[in-house]
């Protein structure tokens, strides 16, 4: 690993500020639950249109540096390259997302796979705010709650599925544990931020997820609610001002009024044509 994208994984983890003297599982799991705290998920640089290069500084500076927030081929990439460098077996993983009721789409989510202490878990910091907030262990069929959703894994020979079964049913995804590489990466990635039907190309999608907290930007509508107290919350978004104000107050953006004025103007578009 080079100096400079060394320098970038301790930046992140730094601001991330785990407790110290963590190992093993423990450390992973508070990793992935600041990640999801710290960075939002969004979909604002793919619905703008711009080419979003998967190099390492690049994903960095984009992400971390300049908060301007992404998606699972940055967020879980980011991941993946800190749990190495701290030293765990890692690797990356495609999987079917599933959330319209079809098992026949395209890979285009990924996922980190790790294995420890002869364990396999998925490790998931960018899949929005159904996104599970600790490692899913997949070696067997079995469900696991965590916050206030209750996820099943189900195993098969050479992938497994995730899905949540409490407080909601949903199929997740399913991911293919095959060997992946980068450039596999890279061919989704390209899908998922330019194919003129690509989900994320049309839609506005930002979540963040803190402490049972979760908050989501879905095209024109602003949706929280705590696991804990059982408090929900939405509303409308009708304006650029409003939009830029969410984005820095509950997400922690920061992102350019141009750039809200033409992601908002195409949301808006889009809306009213589907009227």
């Amino acid at each position: 690993m080079t100096t400079l994208h060394s320098n970038h994984i301790e930046a992140y983890l730094s601001q991330l500020g785990l407790p110290g003297k963590l190992g093993g599982l423990e450390l992973v799991s508070q990793l992935q639950a600041r990640h999801l705290a710290e960075f939002s998920f969004s979909s604002i640089n793919a619905l703008y249109g711009e080419f979003l290069s998967l190099q390492e500084a690049d994903v960095f500076n984009r992400v971390i540096t300049n908060r301007e927030g992404g998606y699972c081929f940055e967020h879980n990439k980011i991941a993946c390259m800190a749990l190495a460098h701290l030293g765990f077996e890692v690797r990356p993983v495609l999987a079917r997302v599933m959330l319209n009721g079809l098992d026949t789409n395209p890979r285009t989510h990924r996922v980190t796979l790790l294995t420890l202490a002869g364990c396999e878990y998925l490790v998931d910091v960018g899949f929005g705010v159904k996104t599970p907030i600790l490692p899913l262990k997949i070696d067997s069929n079995h469900s696991v709650e965590q916050g206030g959703n209750e996820y099943l894994i189900e195993r098969k020979a050479q992938a497994v599925k995730v899905s949540i079964r409490a407080p909601e049913h949903s199929d997740l995804y399913e991911v293919d544990l095959g060997i992946v590489y980068e450039g596999d990466c890279d061919v989704a990635h390209f899908y998922s931020h330019q194919h003129p039907e690509a989900g994320f190309v049309n839609n506005l999608v930002v979540s963040r997820i803190e402490s049972g907290q979760r908050h989501l930007i879905r095209n024109l509508h602003y949706l929280f609610w705590n696991e804990h107290t059982g408090e929900h919350t939405q509303c409308d978004i009708t304006g650029t001002q409003q939009l830029q104000g969410l984005l820095q107050e509950h997400f922690r953006l920061q992102v350019s009024m141009p750039v809200i004025e033409k992601i908002f103007a195409k949301v808006y578009e889009r809306a009213n044509q589907q009227r």
